[in-house]
């Protein structure tokens, strides 16, 4: 973490804080802290609740708190969150996994592929486990729900003519006039007018 002198004393204290006041030990705690930090998260968002939220995440999903740590700091670097942030990405990590079938590990993984791509398009963290959760409930976990979700919203951009011409007749605009993303229920809600205008009701 790059902590010297207070800021090391700091985390030495809090490490040791949370292994007599959760089901964690100091070690575990300070595994957390390690992993944190090698993700980038800054010191102050660790102690900020980026620690807490690790081992938050850690309890819910039963798994350890180095791969908590992982999961909850690749979350908060995708999306580009502040440390403090941690406890919320441990709750909407869990709550997926929770409403889905599949484990934390899984909609880590999922999260993990999909993220950078979520974020690009202007999807938030809320927007992103939602959906990946709704894929799990279609069949598909893990990295291949990520994968699939990636691939999906890079292709709300034509890459081809023939696309481009498919998506005008059917009315599909991802991006308003500004740039922003229109968000998936809206973009949803024309795909769906733009197949009903186009199919007959045998086709639909």
């Amino acid at each position: 973490s790059g902590a010297v002198g207070a800021e090391l004393a700091s985390l030495r204290s809090i490490a040791v804080e949370f292994g007599a006041t959760t089901q964690f030990s100091a070690t575990e705690a300070a595994q957390g802290i390690n992993e944190l930090a090698k993700a980038g998260v800054a010191t102050a968002d660790i102690m900020g609740g980026g620690l807490k939220g690790a081992l938050d995440l850690a309890a819910a999903g039963q798994i350890g708190v180095a791969d908590a740590a992982e999961a909850t700091a690749s979350a908060l670097n995708q999306f580009g969150l502040e440390g403090g942030k941690a406890g919320h990405v441990a709750d909407l990590l869990s709550n997926a996994a929770n409403a889905a079938q599949g484990s934390v590990g899984d909609m880590s993984a999922a999260l993990g592929q999909a993220g950078v791509a979520a974020n690009a398009a202007g999807l938030n963290i809320d927007e992103t486990t939602t959906l990946l959760a709704l894929f799990t409930k279609a069949g598909m976990t893990g990295s291949d729900a990520g994968t699939s979700l990636k691939t999906m919203l890079q292709r709300l951009n034509p890459t081809s003519a023939e696309a481009a011409n498919l998506m005008d007749e059917l009315g599909l605009r991802a991006y308003d006039s500004q740039g922003n993303f229109v968000g998936l229920a809206e973009y949803a809600g024309m795909l769906q007018d733009g197949l009903v205008s186009m199919m007959s009701d045998e086709q639909w």
